[in-house]
C-alpha cells in the first residue's frame, strides 16, 4: 500500500508522502505532464519537500470529512503543521445557484504550533515529466519555471531568495506556498489562504452531509467516497481509474500502465458505489460523458477515453526516468484504448438501470438515453458471440471470455427491465430473447465439470476472480450449486490469506504473483451472498487494516 495522502479539486490532484513531500502532481489537469514526479524517479522526478534541522516525529490525517490534509511535525521543543488542499467551494452569486468554484492551485500552509521550529523548503519542480531543463526565476513577483511551453508559478510569503538557495528559516509565523498559474501576489496573504481553506472545508463537509450512510463502517465509507469524488473530472464527467502512471502491479516488473483515463468499466464501478450512498450527480455526468462521445459524435463506444473525450491515447515510454522503485519502463498513454472488450456495454446499461429504475433518481428517461440504450443493446447483439481481450486487457490474447459474456447477459437483462419498467413491452420481449440466448451459451460452454466452476473462457479451464461478479449481478440464485461451487473454487485456489489473485495463467508478461485488492472485495461479497458470512467478515476486517 502506498503511504500517500491525496488532495485535489476534481481537475487535478497531488500525492503527498507521510513527511509532507509532494511526490506527484500533474498540471493543469490529471492527464497533463507531471510537474512533480519523485514517485517515478527519486533523483530526476522533482518534488516539494519540507526539511527540518532537528529530528521530528511526523503524523498525518485529514481534517474530518474533508480532502484537506494535515501533516504534523513534533519534537520535544517544537511543533508545526503543514496543511495541503486545493480550493473547491461554493460561492453565492446574485440571482444564480450557488456555483462550485475550483481554483486550480495547490495551497500549502505551514503553521507553527509550539516553540521556534527551523525549516527549509526544497522546491524542485520538473515540468514535462522532467524532460529538458527547468529554470526557476522571478517574474512579476512570481517564482516561475518554464519548460517546453509549460509554466508553473509559486507565490509565497517566504523570501524567494531563501527558497532558491534552500536556506533554513525560522517559522516565527504562518507561511504559505501557492502553486499554480501565474497570478498577482498581492491577491494573497495568510488571511486569504485560511479563508480559502475554511471555504473548502465547508464544501467537503456539505458534500459528505449529502451521503446516505449506514452506521457500520461509516467513516471508512466516507473516506472512500471522498477519494472517489477526487477522481472525477468535473469539466466533462469523466472518472479516472487512478491519478498516477507506471506505479507497477508488481515491483520490478514491466506491468506499469498509465491509469489517468476514463475506463467505461472502472467508472461504472465507481458510480455504482456512489449511487449506493445517495449520490446521483456523478452517475448522470458519466452517462452524459459517454453519450457525448458516442451517439452525439456518431462514433462507436471505446473501452476508455481521455478525460476531455480524447479517443487516441498513444502509448510511449519515458526512458529517462528510473521508474517506481526502479520498475521500468515508465509509460504515458495507454495502447489498451484500441482493444475490444465486450463487457463495457453491459457495464453502462447497468448504470442506466440503477439510475432510472432501481434507485429511481429520475422518473423519466430522456429520449437521448433511449437512443443510447438501443445502441448499446445493438452492440451487444453484434458482438457477444465474438472473442475479445477481456476485463484483464490481455495484449496478445483474444478468447471467448466468460466475464465478457456475463456482462453482455447483464446488459440485455437490465435493458429488458428498463423497457418493462416503462411499459415498452415489445422491446422488453426482444431483449429478453437476447438475454436468454446468451445465458444458455454461458451455462453450456463456460461451466467445467472437472473444476466444478465457471472458467475464465470457453477455451480453457483457468479460474478467474472476475467471475465472482456472477454473485454480485445475481446471474444465479445465491444457493445455486454452480455459483456456490465457483465461489468455493476461487476461494481455495486464488485467495492468499485475505488477498486474491486475478488468475493463475501466464499472460503477456509471464505469471503474475500479485493480488488485486478489488478481487478480495468481490470475494468478500460473494462469500457473504452465498452464506459464508463469518469468513467474509473476518476477511473484510483484515483487508481494511491495509489502508493508511
Amino acid at each position: 500500500m502506498l503511504d500517500y495522502g491525496i488532495v485535489g479539486n476534481c481537475k487535478t490532484c497531488a500525492l503527498i508522502n507521510n513527511r509532507a513531500g509532494v511526490d506527484w502532481l500533474c498540471f493543469p489537469d490529471f492527464s497533463s505532464p507531471s510537474v512533480f514526479a519523485r514517485i517515478l524517479d527519486n533523483d530526476k522526478g522533482g518534488s516539494f519537500e519540507i526539511h527540518t534541522k532537528e529530528r521530528y516525529r511526523a503524523s498525518q490525517k485529514y481534517v474530518e470529512h474533508t480532502n484537506i490534509l494535515e501533516t504534523y511535525f513534533e519534537s520535544d521543543k517544537n511543533k508545526f503543521v503543514v496543511i495541503d488542499f486545493f480550493p473547491r467551494y461554493r460561492k453565492l452569486i446574485p440571482n444564480r445557484k450557488r456555483k462550485v468554484l475550483r481554483q486550480n492551485r495547490l495551497i500549502r500552509i505551514i503553521k507553527p504550533l509550539k516553540g521556534r521550529p527551523v525549516i527549509k523548503v526544497n522546491y524542485d519542480p520538473k515540468l514535462d515529466y522532467a524532460r529538458d531543463e527547468n529554470q526557476l526565476k522571478v517574474v512579476n513577483n512570481n517564482l516561475m519555471v518554464n519548460n517546453n511551453g509549460l509554466a508553473l508559478s509559486l507565490i509565497s510569503n517566504v523570501d524567494y531568495d531563501t527558497i532558491l538557495k534552500k536556506n533554513f528559516f525560522e517559522l516565527n509565523h504562518t507561511k504559505y506556498f501557492i502553486i499554480g498559474e501565474e497570478d498577482k501576489p498581492e491577491y494573497f496573504n495568510v488571511t486569504k489562504c485560511l479563508r480559502l481553506m475554511n471555504a473548502t472545508k465547508s464544501y467537503w463537509r456539505r458534500w459528505v452531509s449529502s451521503l446516505v450512510l449506514p452506521e457500520k463502517n461509516r467513516e471508512l465509507i466516507i473516506k472512500s467516497a471522498l477519494v472517489l469524488k477526487l477522481l472525477t473530472f468535473s469539466e466533462t464527467g469523466a472518472l479516472i481509474a487512478a491519478p498516477t502512471t507506471s506505479v507497477p502491479e508488481e515491483v520490478g516488473t514491466e506491468r506499469n500502465w498509465d491509469y489517468r483515463f476514463c475506463w467505461i468499466r472502472d467508472a461504472s464501478f465507481a458510480v455504482d458505489a456512489l449511487k449506493k450512498i445517495g449520490r446521483d450527480h456523478e452517475a448522470k455526468k458519466l452517462m452524459n460523458f459517454i453519450f457525448d462521445n458516442t451517439i452525439k459524435k456518431k462514433k462507436n463506444m471505446q473501452i476508455m477515453y481521455g478525460i476531455h473525450g480524447e479517443t487516441e491515447l498513444k502509448e510511449e515510454k519515458l526512458e529517462h526516468l528510473s521508474g517506481f522503485m526502479k520498475s521500468k519502463p515508465v509509460r504515458i498513454g495507454n495502447a489498451a484504448y484500441q482493444q475490444k472488450q465486450n463487457d463495457i456495454y453491459g457495464s453502462i446499461i447497468d448504470v442506466l438501470y440503477l439510475y432510472y429504475v432501481y434507485y429511481e433518481y429520475e422518473k423519466k428517461i430522456p429520449e437521448k438515453f433511449w437512443r443510447f440504450l438501443k445502441y448499446l443493446v445493438r452492440e451487444i447483439r453484434n458482438n457477444w458471440k465474438q472473442k475479445d481481450q477481456g476485463i484483464w486487457e490481455f495484449r496478445g490474447i483474444k478468447k471467448h471470455f466468460t466475464y465478457s459474456k456475463l456482462m453482455c447477459h447483464i446488459g440485455a437483462d437490465r435493458a429488458a427491465r428498463i423497457a418493462q419498467h416503462y411499459n415498452k413491452h415489445k422491446l422488453a420481449e426482444k431483449w429478453v430473447f437476447l438475454r436468454d440466448k446468451i445465458r444458455e451459451e454461458i451455462m453450456k460452454k463456460a461451466w467445467s465439470e472437472k473444476k466444478r466452476s465457471f472458467t475464465m473462457s470457453y477455451e480453457d479451464e483457468y479460474l478467474d476472480a472476475a467471475l465472482l461478479m456472477m454473485s454480485y449481478h445475481e446471474f444465479l440464485e445465491p444457493n445455486d450449486p454452480r455459483l456456490v461451487s465457483t465461489v468455493k473454487a476461487i476461494d481455495e485456489n486464488l485467495r492468499q490469506d485475505f488477498l486474491v489473485k486475478r488468475y493463475l495463467m501466464s499472460d503477456d508478461f509471464g505469471k503474475s504473483s500479485s493480488s488485486f485488492t478489488i478481487c478480495a472485495f468481490w470475494l468478500i461479497d460473494a462469500l457473504y451472498m452465498t452464506g459464508e458470512t463469518e469468513k467474509a467478515q473476518d476477511m473484510f476486517q483484515k483487508l481494511v487494516k491495509c489502508s493508511n
